[in-house]
Protein backbone atom coordinates (compact mmCIF):
# COMPACT_ATOMS: atom_id res chain seq x y z
CA UNK A 1 0.00 0.00 0.00
CA UNK A 2 1.70 3.24 -1.13
CA UNK A 3 1.86 6.44 0.92
CA UNK A 4 -0.58 8.32 -1.29
CA UNK A 5 -3.16 5.60 -0.70
CA UNK A 6 -2.66 5.87 3.07
CA UNK A 7 -2.84 9.65 2.91
CA UNK A 8 -6.18 9.59 1.05
CA UNK A 9 -7.59 6.95 3.39
CA UNK A 10 -6.73 8.99 6.45
CA UNK A 11 -8.16 12.14 4.89
CA UNK A 12 -11.45 10.33 4.36
CA UNK A 13 -11.50 9.31 8.02
CA UNK A 14 -10.78 12.87 9.18
CA UNK A 15 -13.45 14.31 6.91
CA UNK A 16 -15.92 11.73 8.22
CA UNK A 17 -15.22 12.93 11.76
CA UNK A 18 -15.99 16.49 10.62
CA UNK A 19 -19.29 15.32 9.13
CA UNK A 20 -20.20 13.44 12.32
CA UNK A 21 -19.39 16.54 14.34
CA UNK A 22 -21.73 18.62 12.18
CA UNK A 23 -24.60 16.24 11.51
CA UNK A 24 -24.36 13.51 14.16
CA UNK A 25 -23.45 9.85 13.95
CA UNK A 26 -26.87 8.83 12.62
CA UNK A 27 -26.72 11.28 9.74
CA UNK A 28 -23.19 10.70 8.50
CA UNK A 29 -23.27 10.36 4.74
CA UNK A 30 -20.59 8.99 2.46
CA UNK A 31 -21.99 11.27 -0.22
CA UNK A 32 -21.24 14.29 1.98
CA UNK A 33 -17.78 12.95 2.81
CA UNK A 34 -17.08 12.48 -0.90
CA UNK A 35 -18.35 16.00 -1.69
CA UNK A 36 -16.01 17.54 0.88
CA UNK A 37 -13.09 15.47 -0.32
CA UNK A 38 -13.93 16.32 -3.95
CA UNK A 39 -13.98 12.66 -4.90
CA UNK A 40 -16.67 10.20 -5.92
CA UNK A 41 -18.43 7.89 -3.47
CA UNK A 42 -16.92 5.03 -5.44
CA UNK A 43 -13.48 6.36 -4.50
CA UNK A 44 -14.42 6.08 -0.82
CA UNK A 45 -15.51 2.49 -1.30
CA UNK A 46 -12.19 1.63 -2.88
CA UNK A 47 -10.73 2.24 0.58
CA UNK A 48 -13.66 1.00 2.69
CA UNK A 49 -15.87 -1.80 1.42
CA UNK A 50 -18.93 -0.38 3.22
CA UNK A 51 -19.96 2.58 5.36
CA UNK A 52 -19.60 0.62 8.60
CA UNK A 53 -15.99 -0.14 7.75
CA UNK A 54 -15.42 3.59 7.49
CA UNK A 55 -17.05 4.12 10.91
CA UNK A 56 -14.86 1.39 12.38
CA UNK A 57 -11.85 3.29 11.06
CA UNK A 58 -13.18 6.46 12.68
CA UNK A 59 -13.48 4.69 16.05
CA UNK A 60 -9.98 3.27 15.68
CA UNK A 61 -8.67 6.76 14.96
CA UNK A 62 -10.52 8.09 18.00
CA UNK A 63 -8.69 5.64 20.27
CA UNK A 64 -5.33 5.68 18.49
CA UNK A 65 -3.48 7.46 21.33
CA UNK A 66 -5.03 5.57 24.24
CA UNK A 67 -2.06 3.26 24.83
CA UNK A 68 0.46 6.11 24.62
CA UNK A 69 -1.49 8.31 27.05
CA UNK A 70 -1.86 5.43 29.50
CA UNK A 71 1.83 4.53 29.29
CA UNK A 72 2.86 8.15 29.92
CA UNK A 73 0.51 8.42 32.89
CA UNK A 74 2.04 5.36 34.54
CA UNK A 75 5.49 6.95 34.21
CA UNK A 76 4.54 9.91 36.41
CA UNK A 77 6.34 9.90 39.76
CA UNK A 78 3.52 11.37 41.86
CA UNK A 79 0.46 9.05 41.96
CA UNK A 80 -2.07 11.87 42.31
CA UNK A 81 -0.40 13.84 39.53
CA UNK A 82 -0.62 10.69 37.40
CA UNK A 83 -4.41 10.71 37.77
CA UNK A 84 -4.53 14.37 36.77
CA UNK A 85 -2.09 13.82 33.91
CA UNK A 86 -4.25 11.06 32.41
CA UNK A 87 -7.37 13.22 32.17
CA UNK A 88 -5.57 16.41 31.18
CA UNK A 89 -3.86 14.68 28.25
CA UNK A 90 -7.26 13.76 26.85
CA UNK A 91 -8.49 17.30 27.47
CA UNK A 92 -5.46 18.61 25.60
CA UNK A 93 -6.10 16.24 22.69
CA UNK A 94 -9.74 17.27 22.43
CA UNK A 95 -8.84 20.93 22.87
CA UNK A 96 -6.64 20.64 19.78
CA UNK A 97 -9.20 18.57 17.87
CA UNK A 98 -12.70 19.56 19.11
CA UNK A 99 -14.49 17.47 16.49
CA UNK A 100 -13.23 14.35 18.23
CA UNK A 101 -15.66 14.94 21.11
CA UNK A 102 -18.48 14.17 18.67
CA UNK A 103 -17.29 10.55 18.75
CA UNK A 104 -17.07 10.62 22.54
CA UNK A 105 -20.65 11.85 22.79
CA UNK A 106 -21.79 9.15 20.34
CA UNK A 107 -20.70 6.26 22.56
CA UNK A 108 -24.18 5.51 23.89
CA UNK A 109 -25.63 5.42 20.38
CA UNK A 110 -22.85 3.26 18.96
CA UNK A 111 -23.02 0.86 21.91
CA UNK A 112 -26.62 0.04 20.93
CA UNK A 113 -25.50 -1.12 17.49
CA UNK A 114 -24.31 -4.76 17.43
CA UNK A 115 -21.82 -3.79 14.73
CA UNK A 116 -19.95 -1.43 17.06
CA UNK A 117 -20.97 -2.44 20.57
CA UNK A 118 -17.95 -4.60 21.43
CA UNK A 119 -15.44 -2.07 20.12
CA UNK A 120 -17.04 0.94 21.83
CA UNK A 121 -17.54 -0.75 25.20
CA UNK A 122 -14.01 -2.13 24.93
CA UNK A 123 -12.56 1.36 24.52
CA UNK A 124 -14.74 2.74 27.31
CA UNK A 125 -13.86 0.10 29.88
CA UNK A 126 -10.19 0.05 28.87
CA UNK A 127 -9.98 3.75 29.70
CA UNK A 128 -11.79 3.21 32.99
CA UNK A 129 -9.43 0.35 33.84
CA UNK A 130 -6.39 2.62 33.38
CA UNK A 131 -7.95 5.29 35.56
CA UNK A 132 -8.88 2.69 38.19
CA UNK A 133 -5.28 1.49 38.31
CA UNK A 134 -3.97 5.04 38.66
CA UNK A 135 -6.46 5.87 41.42
CA UNK A 136 -5.71 2.59 43.17
CA UNK A 137 -1.99 3.40 43.19
CA UNK A 138 -2.71 6.79 44.74
CA UNK A 139 -4.83 5.10 47.40
CA UNK A 140 -2.14 2.53 48.16
CA UNK A 141 0.38 5.37 48.51
CA UNK A 142 -1.89 7.01 51.08
CA UNK A 143 -2.56 9.99 48.81
CA UNK A 144 -6.25 9.35 48.19
CA UNK A 145 -8.76 7.95 50.72
CA UNK A 146 -9.17 4.20 50.79
CA UNK A 147 -12.50 4.30 52.59
CA UNK A 148 -14.01 5.37 49.26
CA UNK A 149 -14.15 2.48 46.81
CA UNK A 150 -11.78 2.89 43.88
CA UNK A 151 -14.67 2.42 41.48
CA UNK A 152 -16.61 5.25 43.12
CA UNK A 153 -13.66 7.63 42.94
CA UNK A 154 -13.16 6.76 39.30
CA UNK A 155 -16.83 7.34 38.51
CA UNK A 156 -16.69 10.75 40.17
CA UNK A 157 -13.56 11.76 38.26
CA UNK A 158 -14.57 10.26 34.91
CA UNK A 159 -18.14 11.51 35.23
CA UNK A 160 -16.89 15.04 35.81
CA UNK A 161 -14.68 14.84 32.72
CA UNK A 162 -17.46 13.51 30.49
CA UNK A 163 -19.77 16.28 31.71
CA UNK A 164 -17.18 18.98 31.04
CA UNK A 165 -16.61 17.69 27.50
CA UNK A 166 -20.35 17.86 26.80
CA UNK A 167 -20.60 21.35 28.30
CA UNK A 168 -17.67 22.43 26.12
CA UNK A 169 -19.47 21.26 22.98
CA UNK A 170 -22.68 22.98 24.03
CA UNK A 171 -20.72 26.20 24.58
CA UNK A 172 -19.27 25.95 21.07
CA UNK A 173 -15.73 25.46 22.44
CA UNK A 174 -15.63 29.03 23.77
CA UNK A 175 -13.36 28.18 26.68
CA UNK A 176 -10.19 26.14 26.98
CA UNK A 177 -11.17 22.56 27.76
CA UNK A 178 -7.64 21.78 28.91
CA UNK A 179 -7.45 24.71 31.33
CA UNK A 180 -10.96 24.25 32.70
CA UNK A 181 -10.65 20.49 33.11
CA UNK A 182 -7.21 20.79 34.69
CA UNK A 183 -8.28 23.45 37.20
CA UNK A 184 -11.52 21.72 38.16
CA UNK A 185 -9.86 18.32 38.44
CA UNK A 186 -7.25 19.85 40.73
CA UNK A 187 -10.01 21.19 42.99
CA UNK A 188 -11.64 17.75 43.06
CA UNK A 189 -8.40 15.93 43.86
CA UNK A 190 -7.48 18.52 46.50
CA UNK A 191 -10.82 17.94 48.21
CA UNK A 192 -10.15 14.21 48.34
CA UNK A 193 -6.54 14.52 49.49
CA UNK A 194 -7.23 17.22 52.11
CA UNK A 195 -10.20 15.35 53.53
CA UNK A 196 -8.09 12.20 53.62
CA UNK A 197 -5.38 13.99 55.62
CA UNK A 198 -7.91 15.32 58.11
CA UNK A 199 -9.59 11.95 58.53
CA UNK A 200 -6.23 10.23 59.15
CA UNK A 201 -5.27 12.95 61.62
CA UNK A 202 -8.45 12.31 63.60
CA UNK A 203 -7.59 8.65 63.87
CA UNK A 204 -10.23 7.27 61.54
CA UNK A 205 -9.33 3.89 60.18
CA UNK A 206 -9.62 2.94 56.54
CA UNK A 207 -12.92 1.22 57.08
CA UNK A 208 -14.66 4.17 58.70
CA UNK A 209 -18.17 4.69 57.33
CA UNK A 210 -18.84 8.40 56.82
CA UNK A 211 -22.41 7.95 55.63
Amino acid sequence: MDSSHLHRKERIVLTTIDVIDEFGIHNVSTREVARREKISEAAIFRHFSKKNDLLHAVIDFFARYDDDIAASAFLQDDPVEAVSYYLVRYAEYYNNYPQMTAILQSFAVLACDPEFSDKITGIYFARLKVLEELVSRAQEAGRLPRWIATEQLVDLIWGFFQSVCLKWRFCSYKFSLKEYASATLQVLLDLFTNFHRRSVGKGYDEGFDYR
